[in-house]
């Protein structure tokens, strides 16, 4: 069904976190309900239905009726997320330009990704991320196509100087499909210039897996991140090809569990940069961070509704705790993101964290240290439920700052006497305390490693706190936000009567959107003459437009009609000598002459006085 044909009528916006799937059901008129559930990880549908259920029950109303009613429905999980940290992806093979076959095993000296800072310190204990595929299964190619440089050189950009050596694709794909893989990847050096050559080997490559009889997809960078940096963009390519369809499968499952009650569309979910779009959409690695990205965009609608254009969020769950920033009404974005110590080619909204959340487990080592977190219990909550080891909640419980008896509404009881047991024995005799003061101490520290994150957030920047609304959510939020809200030198503290389900607010306020990226090297010194800045503007609006082809062909493909579909434009942009590149966003996008040129600079040096004083810039 078209998504201009779907009768107009309820909401549904769910975020399915470690421990609760909480969902936003939003009427016609615009009023709205809560419901919420624990997560079912090994079965996420059915907990996508009861906390749907749960929201439906306050209107009088089942999940069927909710679904047979709803236009949309949004939902932001953790399956990609679960399939890269437990190693249950698909088996993938590679194919590089010749030279590169280590660059999954050298990751650019990014071993440090994701550490705390002791396991930097230790540098002969660190592991190397787990790969996402068998060294064995990436084979290397002839062939190379020139790529831009800052520097003057022989071969113009986009230049082929070896061609491809179509007999080695034909050999590597026979020994992956030997190999048993389930998909192939394809990444050559300069790809994101000029992409003929992947084109070319994928064209190979279907052609032998047909001849074999077997049922392998090929997917090509250029496709994926036609950006530069390879180390990032193979990256993004082997999330894609690694984990991406597995997560499809299961958000199919959802889907299908809610088409089932008479939902008649497709199924949405979040991208890691903000905005929606269908589970079918062609490079779903772009929804790996979809949980709490809701967070964000719903402070952005905050900032619109109350005036108060500077936020920092702090959005605390059951396992991590996790600091962004709407400054001057927008979300801050990273070009290449960090995820569960991969680094991708991949727009993502900037969120620092720690893994700390109501669900972290607290235990004292034999040197009688204090440990909090990153393990956490999830949905088992901890030794009041269901969990073996103690957990900021139960201390909580034992405290009694979290009713046991209304745990879930009143869903779940937890057991009082288990969690005060439990912190005299793990933590107060250990450390020569009163139980209460034990629980008092763990919740200081608790409460300081969230404070620090909140104060480096912010001054790491340069921006004054006292500027700031901390904006506090998640379902522990409210819990403790008298505890990491001191001390901050916030100018004010807010919290929502629907706080524990914000992000899942802030996903029924997301657009449907796509998101489109080209890499270019277009230098603009001052000393350019308004003949070079002419050329310069063909060149950027000649990436523009092609994008907007892609992006019209794409979204028609997914029923919507092209009339429909508006543009909005942007450029990565930093000063020579930087190596970080600062999203800006554009409110004209087309460059024709030198003095669009100029407007173009001009929008990035307001972007980068927003992020930096104005003293900083170059």
């Amino acid at each position: 069904m078209k998504v201009e044909e779907i009768d107009q009528g309820y909401i549904l916006a769910l975020d399915a976190g470690g421990t609760m799937t909480d969902t936003i059901l939003v009427t016609p008129d615009g009023s709205f309900t809560v419901g919420k559930s624990l997560t079912n990880r090994e079965d996420e549908k059915s907990s996508y239905l009861e906390s749907v259920g749960d929201a439906a029950s306050y209107l009088g109303l089942t999940s069927s009726d909710v679904h047979s009613r709803t236009s949309v429905s949004i939902y932001a999980g953790t399956g990609m997320l679960n399939t890269i940290i437990t190693g249950t992806g698909a088996n993938v093979g590679l194919l590089v330009t010749r030279g590169f076959e280590h660059i999954t095993v050298i990751e650019g000296g990014l071993t440090w990704l994701g550490e705390s800072q002791a396991e930097i310190l230790h540098s002969q204990l660190r592991r190397h991320t787990a790969p996402l595929v068998d060294s064995r299964n990436v084979i290397g190619v002839s062939e190379r196509i020139a790529g831009p440089t800052y520097l003057t050189a022989e071969a113009k950009s986009g230049e082929v100087l070896i061609p491809l050596n179509e007999k080695e694709v034909e050999e590597a794909v026979k020994t992956l499909l030997k190999n048993k893989v389930e998909v192939i990847g394809i990444m050559f050096l300069n790809s994101y210039v000029d992409p003929r050559h992947e084109l070319k080997a994928k064209e190979i490559a279907e052609r032998v897996i047909q001849k074999h009889g077997a049922d392998v997809p090929v997917v090509c960078s250029a496709e994926v991140a036609p950006v530069m940096k390879e180390n990032n963009r193979v990256k993004s390519l082997l999330f894609q090809a690694y984990a991406a369809e597995k997560t499809r499968d299961q958000l199919r499952q959802v889907e299908q569990s809610a088409q089932k009650e008479g939902y008649k569309a497709s199924l949405q979910t979040l991208l890691s940069y903000g905005g929606a779009v269908t589970i079918h959409y062609s490079r779903l690695y772009e929804t790996v961070l979809s949980g709490p990205i809701g967070g964000l965009t719903g402070a952005q609608q905050v900032a619109k509704i109350t005036g108060r254009k500077n936020i920092v969020t702090a959005d605390l769950g059951g396992t991590s705790f996790d600091v962004g920033l709407v400054v001057d009404g927008l979300i801050g974005i990273r070009k290449d993101a960090d995820f569960a110590r991969h680094r991708l080619a991949l727009p993502m909204v900037a969120l620092d964290s720690v893994g700390s959340g109501a669900g972290s487990v607290v235990r004292v080592d034999e040197y009688r240290r204090m440990h909090i977190g990153p393990k956490s219990a999830g949905y088992r909550v901890g030794l009041c439920y269901q969990y073996p080891e103690l957990t900021i909640t139960d201390i909580n419980v034992a405290l009694g700052y979290v009713d046991p008896n209304y745990f879930l509404g009143g869903k779940v009881k937890l057991d009082r006497e288990k969690a005060l047991a439990g912190l005299e024995e793990r933590v107060a005799k250990p450390l020569g305390l009163d139980v209460f003061a034990a629980g008092e101490g763990v919740l200081d520290v608790f409460h300081t490693q969230m404070k620090d994150l909140i104060r480096v957030t912010l001054q790491s920047r340069g921006y004054n706190p006292s500027e700031f609304t901390l904006l506090c959510y998640g379902g522990a939020g409210p819990v403790h936000m008298w505890g990491y809200s001191e001390g901050t030198g916030v100018g004010n503290v807010m919290t929502l009567p629907f706080a524990a389900a914000f992000s899942a607010f802030g996903a029924a306020c997301a657009e449907y959107t796509h998101r489109y990226d080209k890499s270019l090297v277009v230098l603009l010194p001052h000393s350019l003459s308004a003949e070079e800045k002419q050329r310069a503007a063909e060149t950027i609006n000649s990436a523009w437009r092609n994008l907007e082809e892609i992006a019209v062909r794409e979204m028609a493909n997914e029923g919507i009609n092209p009339s429909h579909i508006t543009f909005r434009y942007g450029i990565y942009a930093r000063y020579i000598g930087q190596l970080e590149s600062f999203d800006t966003p554009l409110t004209f996008g087309h460059v024709h002459t030198a003095d669009d040129i100029d407007r173009l600079t001009e929008a990035f040096e307001n972007v980068y006085t927003k992020i930096y004083p104005e003293g900083a810039r170059f």
